[in-house]
């Protein structure tokens, strides 16, 4: 029992000298370990493209105003006016839309 603690006290000197300075991998172990976790790692799964594109345009409120903005777009583009329209106008309304060219005729 004696010896054990002899040896204990003998050993604690060498045990300070380890805890003092740690053990630290050398770069080349380290560069191993983090090749093989480099390979080991699975691919992240690509986004569809909708949602690729939908973040391309800045998310879905983006979306919503792009819709919006669009059907604005057509309706304005197609809604000619009828009220207000003078010679010069129906001349060149009938060419933009023939389908005006009766309703302008009748005024004349």
């Amino acid at each position: 029992m004696s010896d054990d603690r002899r040896e204990d006290v003998r050993l604690e000197a060498f045990f300070e000298a380890a805890r003092a300075t740690p053990p630290e991998p050398s770069p080349a172990l380290m560069a191993a370990v983090l090749r093989a976790a480099e390979g080991l790692q699975p691919a992240a799964p690509r986004a569809p493209l909708t949602a690729r594109l939908r973040e391309a345009f800045g998310g879905w409120p983006a979306l919503a105003g792009l819709a919006t903005a669009a059907a604005a777009g057509v309706w304005i583009g197609t809604a000619l006016p009828e009220a207000g329209i003078g010679a010069a106008e129906a001349a060149y309304l009938v060419d933009v839309a023939p389908e005006l060219a009766f309703d302008l005729a009748g005024d004349f």
